[in-house]
């Protein structure tokens, strides 16, 4: 039982919501907030403030990446992606911006599979 002098009783409050349009809703309820793995009820952040940003390097372009734009098929369309390849996702954490050089060298190894024949 949780009781008012308990230092984490202020975020066990609950009842928040926040909602982003084309995601859904998110609660500080469980299964996203209240739960063991994530113990402190903290609303996620806004897709404009985390900016997630999606490079795509393949084997015609491995030293440049092509921005794809999740608004806008055309930059998928328009892009080296094809569907019949393997694709790899590298998901560099919260503290990178996606351009540093261990990425980018990341790509270039994990890039090296035989192409469909």
């Amino acid at each position: 039982c949780l009781g008012t002098k308990n230092p984490f009783f202020k975020f066990m409050v609950s009842g928040k919501e926040v909602c982003f349009e084309r995601l859904g809703c998110f609660s500080d309820e469980i299964p996203w907030a209240g739960t063991i793995e994530r113990p402190l009820k903290v609303l996620p952040w806004s897709p404009e403030k985390i900016n997630t940003r999606f490079l795509l390097y393949t084997n015609e372009n491995p030293d440049n990446f092509q921005e794809l734009y999740t608004t806008d098929p055309s930059t998928i369309q328009d892009s080296n992606f094809k569907i019949q390849r393997k694709t790899r996702f590298i998901i560099h954490g919260f503290i990178d911006q996606g351009e540093e050089n261990w990425l980018s060298n990341m790509c270039k190894q994990v890039g090296h599979f035989p192409r469909p024949t």
